[in-house]
């Protein structure tokens, strides 16, 4: 393993690949700040915190590795650049081992998959790891025999705000948590219709939501004033994005197929304690073709998203 880069050359090359609708919208300054914060814990926490890495080891599967096993590594891919690998589990499932790419001094291609493959085999086969895993802004099908995971969809505040709702569906802020019985019902039986959505998202603690109801970042969903799901959002800084990132947003299965998806993303919009040149952000797995369509719908863009290569 070669001796980590700085912080700078990482900002660089996520500069460089990042999705033109980001370079249009976002200003560089902005960028490079949110890229910093991001790439910051990947490489002074994933790469080199011993507590992290050893918190991480002990919610792992026993595999009789050393802590210093579950830090990021800077390793070489040829043709003199570099990549941050680690060790990852999807949806914390501990039958999926993956290979997390986290950042790399240039960006990458699909000309790079042969090489991203060895890596993993080279440096992280203990874990056993079933693909490696690695965000771009290319569209989906760019890289062959790989499939797509989650998609990074956003859009600014200032243009959500000025589309029109129904009248009906509205979002008030909570500023406690007695809701979150039914919402803890409503996930339950997303998961139990949908398996595999547990692998993509998780049932959020009420402690977390009451934080960030304090923080004035958790919303009711209400049509025609009856508690129909809640929204919960928090401030983020994702690809070189500043603004919230939508962290639950479920529906009571009676209000499902009204095409509500789209306009809780303006509601929730104005909702935000933010100014209107951030931007609502939020992943969304590409076989989820309803949320998918809806977030476009409200007029948020797919700016890239994370791409599986199979070992």
């Amino acid at each position: 393993m070669d001796e980590l880069p700085s912080l700078e050359t990482l900002v660089d090359a996520a500069d460089a690949g990042l999705h033109p609708w980001v370079h249009e919208h976002v200003a560089e300054p902005v960028r490079r700040s949110a890229l910093a914060d991001e790439l910051g814990f990947c490489l002074h926490t994933q790469a080199q915190d011993l507590a992290y890495a050893a918190a991480f080891a002990e919610v792992a599967p026993p595999i009789g590795q050393p802590v210093t096993a579950y830090l990021d590594l800077w390793v070489a891919i040829g043709d003199g650049a570099h990549v941050l690998v680690g060790p990852r589990y999807l949806g914390r499932d501990p039958n999926l081992p993956f290979v997390m790419v986290s950042a790399s001094d240039r960006p990458l291609t699909s000309a790079d998959r042969t090489a991203l493959e060895a890596v993993a085999r080279e440096h992280l086969s203990a874990f056993d790891p079933g693909f490696v895993m690695l965000t771009t802004a290319d569209p989906v099908g760019a890289w062959p025999d790989t499939h797509p995971e989650l998609r990074q969809v956003v859009g600014p505040l200032g243009g959500l705000r000025r589309r029109l709702a129904p009248s009906e569906l509205s979002v008030p802020p909570r500023r406690d948590t007695p809701c979150y019985d039914r919402y803890r019902d409503l996930f339950d039986r997303h998961v139990a219709s949908d398996p595999a959505h547990a692998r993509h998202t998780r049932v959020e603690d009420r402690a977390d939501l009451q934080e960030l109801a304090d923080r004035g970042y958790l919303f009711d969903v209400q049509v025609d004033g009856d508690w129909a799901g809640i929204l919960a959002a928090e401030p983020d800084a994702r690809r070189g994005v500043r603004g919230a990132t939508v962290v639950e947003l479920i529906l009571d299965h009676r209000y499902r197929g009204r095409g509500y998806g789209q306009h809780l993303s303006t509601l929730l919009s104005r909702a935000l304690p933010l100014p209107d040149d951030e931007c609502l952000l939020g992943t969304i797995h590409a076989d989820n073709v309803t949320s998918y369509r809806s977030a476009l719908a409200a007029g948020r863009v797919d700016v890239g998203g994370e791409i599986v290569i199979a070992l």
